[in-house]
């Protein structure tokens, strides 16, 4: 069959309606703030009216809420269902878990997380909080830029240049802090040299006066599928003693890798 003929069918079998709901979502996701009327009118290229009865289909399914004194609409806790179960899904949650457990035994002051690259996006999918440091918004679900982040590095670093440019123009290179790259050039030279050592850092790139290190998760194939990292602000962990959890970093990356089924250079 050829692509032609698959799109039609494809489009055969779609609700038009359907999919612009689940625009709606993917708007909503995307966006830092709650949406408005002309927001997803604007986004869709449909009439107000449609906008409209489109967000009163979400509301009513329960998907959106609507605050009545301003008029907008933002995801409900409803979608959180919808997530909980994706992330449960994922085997490598399961395989990975008790390795990050293990390792954050070792580092209790830091916070160990873990993500996967997906539909463009870092998304973390696990996370242990250390007891004594403040959070840093890493939660289950959190998409994180990649140029400025470990996991970030780790999961994009195998990438062709047509794949990263692509990447770059489609997310840009945003600066958070003083020390966020943001040429192209330099962040090649910086996954060239993840690539090279098989760790990545964020040394305050980020977040101000936090630091993190990545390692990849590979399957069978030797694909990078995941990546675990170790994070902590500066006054509980300094960077020397970020440095020196690497091997550790890398000894759990490896553990869990040849648990997926990865074998080669393992032992």
């Amino acid at each position: 069959m050829s692509i032609m003929k698959e799109t039609d069918t494809q489009d055969k079998y779609t609700i038009k309606a359907a999919m612009r709901c689940f625009e709606i979502l993917d708007l909503a996701a995307d966006s830092e703030h709650p949406l408005s009327i002309q927001d997803v009118s604007d986004s869709l290229e449909v009439n107000t009216n449609m906008a409209f009865r489109l967000l009163a289909s979400l509301v009513a399914s329960g998907y959106m809420d609507k605050d009545e004194k301003t008029g907008y609409y933002s995801t409900s806790l409803k979608s959180l269902y919808l997530s909980r179960n994706a992330l449960l899904s994922l085997d490598i949650r399961k395989l990975t878990m008790p390795y990050l457990e293990l390792l954050w035994n070792q580092f209790p002051k830091s916070n160990i997380n873990m993500g996967v690259f997906n539909m463009d996006e870092i998304l973390v999918i696990d996370r242990i909080d250390s007891v004594s440091l403040p959070r840093t918004y890493f939660t289950p679900g959190k998409a994180l830029p990649f140029h400025c982040t470990s996991l970030g590095k780790v999961l994009t670093s195998e990438f062709d240049d047509d794949q990263l440019d692509a990447l770059i123009e489609k997310k840009g290179l945003k600066s958070f802090t003083s020390f966020t790259i943001t040429d192209p050039i330099l962040l090649k030279e910086e996954l060239s040299k993840v690539r090279e050592d098989q760790i990545a850092r964020d040394r305050n790139e980020y977040i101000l006066k936090d630091n993190c290190n990545a390692a990849p998760i590979r399957d069978r194939s030797g694909k990078i599928v995941a990546a675990i990292s170790l994070s902590a602000f500066e006054n509980y962990m300094s960077v020397e003693e970020i440095e020196a959890a690497i091997p550790a970093i890398q000894e759990t990356a490896r553990k869990v890798s040849h648990m997926a089924g990865y074998n080669v250079g393992f032992l």
